[in-house]
């Protein structure tokens, strides 16, 4: 593994985590969600994605801080983002902060566009566990996936937020179920699924990868 450096994310990545961002949300697929339900093109939504980042929130999936990638040969070829949601009361949710992100950058024809489609969505929206380490958007790059990354990153992100958080008890992540690839990279670093979600709705399919998400959660500490 000496050839693999893991480092946090640093604003000239912002590209990079977009792009992480939209391989992860297809899961599989050819569906981005961040097209569908806003009705941008793939252009648009990866400046959309990267503007997000560039506005540097802390505290959700937007964050480049959240963010660790996994550089070889000074490039980088892979990328997980992890926070902890909410550890005091004071804290802005993750949900929300991604709300207002969204608001500021894709433009008032995407969001109303996005309100027509709420029925479509709903029934997979999963409010996320306060005082849990939240991990998103999982990349590793084609020619380097079998290198153990994805373990590496996940047991990194862990340390990173137990050294923050000594108190820290629980981990989550988020993944459609037809992601099976993921979910037994997830398996094996010791996650479980606590709950399933599912959407019945007939043009769901349309719209997201796939109509079933699954939350998986570890305990740690």
């Amino acid at each position: 593994m000496s050839e693999y450096i893991i480092r946090n994310a640093k604003p000239e990545d912002a590209a990079f985590l977009a792009d992480t961002v939209i391989s992860a949300e297809k899961s599989g697929s050819e569906k981005l969600s961040y097209c569908t339900l806003f009705n941008l093109t793939a252009a648009q939504a990866k400046h959309n994605i990267t503007c997000m980042f560039e506005e540097e929130i802390d505290g959700c999936e937007f964050s480049i801080s959240s963010f660790l990638v996994v550089e070889f040969e000074g490039k980088p070829v892979a990328a997980f983002g992890g926070w902890i949601e909410t550890m005091n009361e004071d804290e802005t949710p993750s949900k929300l902060l991604k709300s207002n992100l969204i608001s500021y950058t894709f433009g008032r024809e995407a969001l109303e566009f996005l309100k027509t489609k709420a029925a479509v969505i709903n029934a997979l929206v999963t409010e996320r566990n306060p005082m849990a380490l939240q991990l998103e958007y999982l990349y590793v790059d084609a020619g380097h996936r079998g290198k153990n990354l994805s373990a590496l990153l996940i047991e990194t992100l862990e340390k990173r937020a137990l050294a923050a958080y000594p108190g820290l008890k629980k981990v989550q992540v988020q993944v459609y179920s037809n992601n099976i690839p993921a979910i037994n990279i997830y398996k094996k670093a010791g996650f479980e699924i606590v709950s399933t979600s599912k959407s019945n709705h007939p043009e769901v399919l349309e719209f997201l990868p796939w109509n079933e998400k699954h939350v998986m959660q570890k305990t740690i500490n």
